[in-house]
């Protein structure tokens, strides 16, 4: 029987394995700065996020390098990279399931996609114009522009980013859809079948 469920996410280094949301940088390594989030003692090139599906594919990836191959929004189906909370509203995505900063997990790049337009049509943004929208959506706390942002996405589907999220027609909502995804960059890693001999041991433990 698998330890792990459809939907979860596994992070990997040195024939360990943890299902916390971040990487376990004070267990795995101690005397590592607890004020530097990046810092892995030099081995951050050989952490791996792993996350399992239930088509018979378990997808890897190094998000957490500046250029690592396999994002989030890769790894998680969520080419928003949309968050949540535990109970909060459903968008097809796999229920209780999150990876680092809360991003939601989704059986399927194509559900993923959808969901983009369900959480802005949703009651917290259709009312927002674009402009506020996205000051909400990528706030600057999170190291993002959020009006450079809503200046790419609005422009992308031909409105001003005065434009409030209600009005928009179907077929702008998924041109901004695909803006958003270009823009949060769903950057391809690794997959591979439950039953791969390239799977570390500690990860064959998990799904035996």
């Amino acid at each position: 029987m698998m330890t792990v469920e459809f939907g979860d996410h596994a992070w990997y280094w040195n024939d360990m394995v943890s299902m916390n949301k971040k990487i376990p940088r004070a267990e795995w390594f101690p005397g590592s700065n607890p004020s530097d989030p990046t810092d892995y003692q030099d081995h951050g090139s050989e952490i791996y996020n792993y996350v399992f599906y239930d088509n018979d594919v378990i997808l890897r990836g190094q998000p957490h390098l500046r250029r690592g191959a396999g994002s989030y929004a890769w790894l998680n189906n969520n080419p928003g990279n949309l968050t949540g909370v535990v109970g909060g509203t459903d968008y097809g995505q796999y229920p209780g399931k999150f990876n680092w900063h809360n991003f939601l997990i989704f059986p399927d790049y194509d559900t993923g996609f959808l969901a983009i337009g369900l959480f802005l049509q949703g009651p917290a943004y259709v009312n927002l114009s674009i402009q506020a929208a996205f000051r909400k959506y990528a706030p600057a706390s999170d190291g993002n522009d959020p009006d450079t942002y809503a200046d790419d996405v609005a422009t992308a589907a031909g409105v001003d980013v005065s434009t409030p999220i209600s009005e928009l027609t179907a077929e702008q909502m998924s041109l901004m859809q695909n803006k958003i995804a270009q823009i949060e960059g769903a950057v391809p890693g690794d997959s591979f079948s439950y039953g791969s001999d390239d799977l570390p041991d500690a990860i064959k433990q998990l799904i035996a």
